[in-house]
């Protein structure tokens, strides 16, 4: 409270608190301001720090019209109906011109009610530019700087004591603000990309390559790439395969597309005899222009390109939350007519590379002239030759590396196991591919709700068949699964530590950022379903967020009593108000025109047969007149005179 000290002799007029205010609110807007529009706020800025008097009539026209043009100046070219009928463009424009007629007003130096709700026009239009934790917590020091300033101009200006009084209206709201936090109706927006929303930090994203070496796609982390909302119940993990990038060229240590500038035969879809199922997705910032859709999209999404590889791809990389809805049948194989090219770079292999495969790929080619039989030997095979599946497998031989994988080391993750199942197939004559997206687990679901994580990234094999592409789930042919190693939240190796502490501190750090950009941040209609169905199954969630609230409740009082107690002009008028109060209650009140020295002589005189009780008032007087007017506040006397209350409210 000490800083505070500098305003008590400072009576701030109502026309100063309005500007701490709308300094306060605009700082956030100032990053987002154009430079002509910057200029023509430090301009404004600038007037009214050293204009004492109301702004002549040809200035605020001056104000105006340059106003007008800085407007212009800042908004140049981005006028036409199209950029126009974008939210974030109208707002800002609607930025712009609250700030002009704010100026024109506040040069005038009366208020109205149309400047006194200007400040919280500006917090809220700020809502629309900036999201993440940083302007979450700014936001709340602006509701509660606004509050001060509103507390202020009612108390007369008094900066302490309307801080003091700030205080305890904010504890005694926080309570019913966490509560009608989580359980006030939530409302969902299809495609609404403003208010509060985490950090637009990258996700994992794939860029249509997968690579076999140290490069090879592996981010075991929790963070969320993308949560999806079905209309119905999610469905089992074997059917939630995300597609996001189709791999034909082997490179030894990695897997590429087709090239772009391929002409190649247009998709035809067929009718899959199973159900379409309906959902919406959010997807995360990648950088990358994939978006991903389940096995098989039945049409394109809003605003994507559907390849005839069923893969999506949007025009520019994703560098906010995306918004989409999609249909897709789920199906582990569809019909597709292949054109000559990618007939040929789907059965492309070299047996050089890889000859201990290749001996035993033509072993099952020539013993089954079936190739839906080939697709099941070649299961057998790789079970057989007892594989191991781990995130920590040993460095492939890159020249080798479908031989080091099922002869040599024999451990891998899902892009080894694709890898070599996809080039041993193509050996035996059966053309084939990798598909690299996400797989979905129902550990994350919960009713329609499914969140995918970075851990979820997979890789997987589809194999040609009958005209129909196949999905074999390669990594299931493994007869050992090592435990995951652990990771943080941004997918780097946690470093054993040799201090516990250290490292449980740590720990619940990353819970708590993660928790709060779920929670907080994240939360929508279908978090707020996900934590009331868990709140149901789980009565000792209940129990446990009964007494959290408790003790919310608890500690807001305590710092609502610290920040109501009385505040005193000197230590020694502190040490005296137990006295105060005690001879109050014994009915020695004092008057509102006495002094305390005046007060304690009238005690002395009403209670003259008292003579130990004003033998001690007259020595507690002649040390506050000392203290005070004396300039002796020494520790000394200020301990004597905590002795002498002390001794006098014991007789």
């Amino acid at each position: 409270m000490k800083f505070l000290n500098i305003f008590q002799n400072t009576n701030l007029t109502p026309l100063k608190l309005l500007d701490l205010a709308f300094i306060i609110v605009l700082l956030p807007l100032f990053l987002m301001l154009k430079v002509p529009m910057l200029v023509f706020v430090v301009m404004v800025l600038g007037i009214v720090f050293f204009t004492k008097k109301p702004a002549k009539t040809w200035l605020i026209i001056l104000i105006f019209v340059l106003g007008i043009f800085a407007l212009y100046l800042s908004l140049y070219g981005a006028f036409s109906f199209r950029g126009l009928s974008r939210l974030k463009l109208f707002l800002e424009l609607l930025v712009y011109v609250l700030l002009i007629v704010v100026s024109m007003q506040r040069l005038t130096q009366q208020i109205n009610i149309y400047l006194l709700l200007s400040p919280f026009l500006f917090l809220a239009l700020s809502l629309f530019f900036f999201h993440g934790m940083l302007m979450l917590i700014y936001v709340i020091f602006e509701i509660f700087f606004l509050l001060w300033m509103i507390l202020s101009h009612r108390m007369e200006g008094d900066i302490v004591e309307s801080f003091r009084s700030s205080i305890v209206m904010f504890m005694y709201s926080l309570p019913w603000v966490v509560v009608l936090f989580i359980f006030f109706p939530r409302i969902s927006f299809e495609h609404a990309s403003y208010g509060f929303r985490g950090e637009t930090v990258q996700r994992m994203g794939h860029d249509g390559t997968m690579f076999l070496d140290n490069k090879a796609l592996l981010v075991p982390s929790d963070r969320i790439v993308m949560e999806v909302g079905f209309e119905k119940k999610v469905p089992p993990s074997n059917l939630l395969y995300f597609r996001g990038s189709i791999l034909y060229i082997d490179n030894k240590d990695h897997w590429e597309p087709i090239p772009s500038f391929v002409k190649r035969k247009k998709q035809v879809l067929r009718k899959i005899n199973v159900d379409t199922i309906e959902y919406k997705v959010t997807l995360y910032p990648t950088q990358k222009r994939w978006i991903y859709l389940l096995d098989v999209p039945v049409k394109p999404v809003k605003e994507s390109k559907l390849d005839r590889d069923l893969i999506s791809t949007v025009k520019h990389s994703i560098k906010e939350p995306m918004h989409y809805a999609a249909t897709s049948a789920l199906s582990s194989r569809f019909y597709d007519e292949l054109d000559r090219y990618t007939l040929k770079v789907s059965s492309r292999v070299n047996p050089k590379h890889n000859p201990q495969t290749y001996a035993e790929a033509m072993k099952i080619k020539d013993l089954y002239p079936s190739i839906e039989k080939r697709a099941k030997e070649i299961i057998k095979f790789f079970k057989s030759k007892s594989l191991t599946y781990t995130l920590k497998p040993e460095p492939l031989d890159i020249n080798h590396t479908t031989d080091s994988f099922l002869f040599d080391k024999r451990r891998g993750y899902c892009v080894h196991f694709a890898s070599s199942f996809v080039t041993m197939a193509r050996m035996t004559g059966i053309p084939s591919r990798i598909v690299t997206g996400y797989k979905g687990d129902v550990s994350n679901a919960l009713n329609n709700y499914l969140a995918v994580k970075e851990k979820n990234a997979h890789a997987w094999a589809e194999l040609y068949i009958n005209q129909h592409w196949v999905r074999y789930e390669t990594t299931s042919t493994a007869s050992h699964i090592e435990s995951q190693q652990q990771t943080d939240e941004d997918g780097e190796s946690v470093k054993s530590t040799k201090n516990p502490l250290v490292k449980k501190v740590n720990l619940y750090l990353m819970y708590a950022k993660y928790q709060v950009e779920t929670w907080i941040l994240y939360y929508s209609n279908i978090r707020q379903k996900q934590l009331l169905q868990y709140a149901k199954d789980n009565p000792k969630f209940i129990f446990t967020f009964v007494v959290s609230l408790i003790f919310l409740v608890m500690i807001s009082f305590l710092l609502i009593s610290y920040f109501r107690r009385p505040t005193y002009s000197s230590e020694a008028l502190a040490i005296l108000q137990p006295l105060l109060q005690f001879l109050k209650k014994k009915g020695f009140v004092r008057k509102k025109s006495e002094s305390l020295h005046q007060y304690f002589m009238h005690y002395v005189e009403e209670n003259q047969e008292k003579i130990e009780l004003t033998m001690i008032i007259k020595e507690i007087d002649k040390i506050y007149e000392l203290i005070v007017y004396g300039n002796m506040n020494t520790k000394e006397l200020l301990k004597g005179l905590k002795k002498l209350v002390k001794k006098f409210k014991k007789i």
